[in-house]
Order: C-alpha cells, then structure tokens, then sequence
C-alpha cells in the first residue's frame, strides 16, 4: 500500500470515527431537527472560512496550503447566491507559488424528499505567480450534485464541476464530496475530499476542513 493510499484509508477512517462520536452525542444535545434546514447548506444563509490542502502529486513544492472564504445568501426557494475567495500558497525553495481566486454566482436546486439536486454557475477571476510567472484569467465554473440529509444533523454532498481558465487555456474537471454536520443552530464543521483532472498538468487531491456560521 503507497503513501496515498495510506493516507486516504486513515483521513476515511477518522471522519467514520468522528461522525459516529458526533452522532452519538447529538442524542443528548440540541435536536438538529429544530434546525429548519438540518445539516444542509442549500437554502440556508451562512459563511464558513475552511483550511485547504492539495496534494501536486510528488511535486517540488509538493502541497499548495491556503484557506477558502464563502458567503451564501438564498435569493428565494430554490435559488442561492455564493461568494468565495481561495488562497493557497506552496514553497519549496527557490521557488514560491501563489495561487487566488475569486468567484460569484448561483446555485439552483430542488428540494425533493431524498435530496436537494442542484446545478451551479459561477464566474471570476483567477491569479498566478510563481516560477517566474505572473498571469490572471478570467474563470468560470459549472458544476451540478446532490445534498443528501443523511442524518437529522449530517449532510453529504456529492459533485462534478467543470472549470476553465480562459487566458491560461486550462480546463479541469473536480469529482467531489463534502460532508457537513450541525452542530448547534448556528455553528457546524464540514470536511471535504476533491479529485481535480487537470489538462495539461498533474492532477490533484484535495483535502478540506472548515467551520460553518449560519445566521
């Protein structure tokens, strides 16, 4: 078994422990059932900031690191708009590589009794700079998914996005899951694990860890 793999088995082993800790001790905390919206985040008003982690595959820098900013406001039933910022920075001397983001758009879905399918668009601008290279693109996103209340306080998410950078000529496709769980009415944590098949470069694993207000 390679390292990767070890580490896949061990990050999919500790979110099965730690779900199974949160959702034996939300028998006797407050009913995420109260919540309204459970564990969702389709259709609820929140902002998270999230640690992020992409593995570049045995590469010199061989890890971006870097956090994500969101805001998400419903518009109306079955409308929501999302702002996001991602910086990420990786190091490996002599060379420093920083990568930003910034995306707006909305989410459309349908809130049906086994899951809330749904469709995403968002556009922005993407920044590079590292290697002797300093470029910015123009980005946009289509995605589409499922949420999934798998339990009154937990919420899997699984996705497909497709993204192009216009000026870099760079398309890739991300395969995704998230997994969000409530805490009480206004704080939760989500953790997430994203396959990016980039063209033209080495593809990337993901890694997410963040924290969720909802108000």
């Amino acid at each position: 078994m390679n390292q990767k793999t070890k580490l896949v088995s061990l990050i999919s082993a500790a979110a099965a422990s730690l779900g199974l800790a949160l959702s034996a001790s939300a028998q006797t905390a407050d009913a995420p059932a109260s919540f309204g919206n459970g564990a969702a985040l389709l259709g609820s008003g929140y902002t998270s900031v999230a640690y992020r982690y992409t593995d570049l595959d045995n590469g010199s820098p061989s890890a971006l690191r870097g956090a994500i900013l969101t805001f998400n406001q419903p518009l109306q039933a079955g409308l929501d708009f999302t702002l996001s910022y991602d910086w990420a920075r990786a190091s490996a001397d002599p060379i420093r590589l920083t990568n930003q983001d910034l995306n707006a758009g909305v989410t459309a879905f349908s809130k049906l009794e086994w899951g809330k399918p749904f469709v995403q668009a968002l556009a922005g601008w993407e920044w590079r700079r590292g290697a002797g290279f300093t470029g910015n693109s123009f980005a946009y996103t289509l995605g589409a998914g499922m949420e999934f209340q798998a339990a009154s306080a937990l919420a899997l998410t699984p996705y497909i996005n497709f993204v192009r950078a216009t000026h870099f000529s760079q398309n890739e496709v991300d395969y995704g899951v998230k997994a969000t769980y409530r805490i009480t009415r206004q704080w939760g944590v989500t953790a997430g694990y994203e396959y990016d098949a980039v063209q033209h470069a080495k593809d990337r694993n993901v890694y997410t860890l963040g924290v969720n207000y909802h108000y």
